[in-house]
Parts: C-alpha cells; structure tokens; sequence
C-alpha cells in the first residue's frame, strides 16, 4: 500500500502546478528529445571565489561560488552562478572524504541538507559540498512560484546545470588534492547524483536516497503526474502529439540505462522506499539493476517518511561507500 503521508504531502505542497507556462523553449527540448547532448557543460573546473569560514557544531562551514559552466544554456541571470556550502570536520584534511550533495525537488538553499545530513556525517569524518540547484532558493527566478517551475524545458535547464556544476566541483576538488571523494542526493539530487558519476568516469562513492531510474517515472507515473498542467501543454502541441508521450520522450534522456555505469560499483549504495508514492518501487530496482555490483537496500515507508523517519539509512549509506572506496 502506498503511504498516506506521501499523498497528504502531496496535495498540501502543491497547490500550484507545475510547467503553467507551458513547455518553454521548444526547440531545446526537440533538441533533447533528439538525443542531443551538450558536452562542453560537463567539461569545466569550478573557479570558486570562497566566503570566510565559521565553524558551527563542531564542523567548519564555508560558503562557495563560481560561474555556472552551463549559462550559456538559457539559465535565468538569478542562476548564472553557482553556489554551494562545504561543511568538513573541524580537523579535515586532504584525505577526508568529500560528499557532493545534489538538491531533491523543492529544496532550496542549505539549512535542510546540512542539519539533516551534512551536520551528522561530520561526526562520523565526511565532509560535504552542498550545491544549491539552479531555479532554487538565492537562484530562483523572479515569477517562480516556490519550486513550481514554469516550463518544461525549464526543467532540464536545472538538471543539465546542476550536473554541470557538480561535476565541475568533484574536478576541482580532485585537482586541489583530495582524494576520496563521492555524490549524493535524495529523490532528484540522486538522479543528478548518477549522472554526475557516470559523466566523470572516475571511482566515487555514490549514494541514491528515493531515487528513480529516470524523471520520466517521476513525472509520468508517480504521485507528481498529478499537479502538472496538463490541459495547457496539450494545447499548446496543437495535435502534434499527446503531452504524456512527448514528456515520457524527453524525459526518458534522464535514464540512467543511457549512460555508463560508474567506475566503481562496488561504491555504489541505493536506498529505495517500499510504500513510495512518489517513486515507483520498480524504477528504483531498475537503478539498482544498472550497476551490476551496487548495494540495495530498503526503508519500509514512503517517500516522505523515508526522509522525516529514516535518514540514518542515507547516513550509514554514505558511510559504507565511502567504506568500500577505501578498499
């Protein structure tokens, strides 16, 4: 049975919905849908311009940015800059291992992810670089009702350049001398999270919280089908096509089976909830099942609960990846 929670949350945050504008710039997602892929994004080292440091609970937190390497994407002026915070332990060095957290839908700027987790595996010796996405927080665009985005094509702007930016960091970091280093995110932020690995082509711990396969499932088949506008994005086809089919199209680029599997497998930890409204059960299989070699494991809740009741299995998640490069 699917969680109650996850519908009640479903239907309490989002009173708006999603893509009310429509599918955007069109020609980008012909282009996606096409199979077109902008190489030069992912190619870039983050030229990062540091704030001072403060240490808070025993962790050193410094704030970061740099010019996002995908603005040449269409990326509204509010998101041409990336930032990011890094939180270490007090007594980090170049082989403290180093987590590149990619943001879940709706989660915007950095409080959430560093007292959720960032905070917590500083005790256990991880470091963590929270990337805020693009379209989020200090880099939402004016208009933008929360994490309601208006257009589709919207979407994989945020993706595309969250993936850019994240890999640009794990570079930059690798460049600066550490030498354990591994991406993460919950729901969304572990689909950037596989993508970021699978593009860098380098051995990484790699951590899947509630993630799906592909953001087709997300958007196609899970609760979140619901709250996106519909009617308008069939009109605007004109008969060209039914707006589920096209979506399900452009969206099905995201599938991890489109890229290669990361370097080190045996790193590799997803955590998948029973009861997931949001994610189907059998998408998370298929993550799994595209890593010959990676660890499975479940939260017998639903997507919500997963994140209010169970972080401590995203934390031991990380834990033992990071385990498991060290070998």
């Amino acid at each position: 049975m699917l969680s109650i929670l996850d519908r009640v949350y479903a239907s309490f945050s989002n009173r708006h919905l999603f893509f009310r504008e429509g599918w955007g710039d069109r020609q980008l997602l012909e282009d996606v849908a096409g199979g077109a892929w902008r190489n030069d994004l992912v190619s870039a080292s983050a030229d990062i311009s540091w704030q001072a440091a403060e240490v808070l609970s025993g962790a050193t937190i410094r704030r970061g940015s740099f010019p996002s390497p995908a603005a040449g994407i269409g990326l509204p002026d509010e998101s041409r800059f990336a930032s990011f915070e890094m939180v270490t332990p007090a007594e980090s060095t170049l082989d403290t291992p180093l987590c590149v957290h990619f943001a879940a839908t709706g989660d915007e700027g950095f409080s959430r992810r560093r007292i959720a987790i960032a905070l917590p595996l500083a005790k256990e010796g991880i470091g963590s670089v929270i990337l805020e996405n693009p379209y989020y927080g200090s880099r939402r665009p004016a208009g933008q009702n929360g994490k309601m985005l208006r257009h589709v094509s919207d979407l994989w702007k945020m993706g595309a350049a969250a993936v850019a930016e994240g890999t640009a960091i794990v570079r930059r970091l690798r460049r600066d001398g550490y030498r354990r280093l591994g991406v993460a995110g919950i729901s969304m932020g572990g689909s950037m999270a596989a993508q970021a690995a699978a593009i860098l082509g380098e051995p990484l711990a790699v951590i899947c919280f509630i993630t799906a396969h592909s953001a087709s499932a997300v958007f196609t088949e899970g609760i979140l089908s619901r709250y996106l506008a519909w009617d308008f994005l069939q009109d605007e086809l004109n008969g060209q096509a039914e707006a589920v089919d096209w979506m399900r199209q452009i969206l099905s680029r995201t599938d991890v089976r489109n890229f290669p599997p990361p370097a080190l497998t045996r790193a590799v930890f997803v955590v998948g909830a029973r009861r997931d409204a949001y994610i189907p059960a059998g998408s998370v299989r298929l993550l799994h099942d595209s890593w010959p070699g990676s660890t499975l494991r479940w939260v017998d809740t639903g997507h919500i609960g997963a994140f209010l009741f169970h972080r401590r299995a995203f934390l031991q998640a990380a834990i033992d990846a990071f385990g498991r490069l060290a070998e």
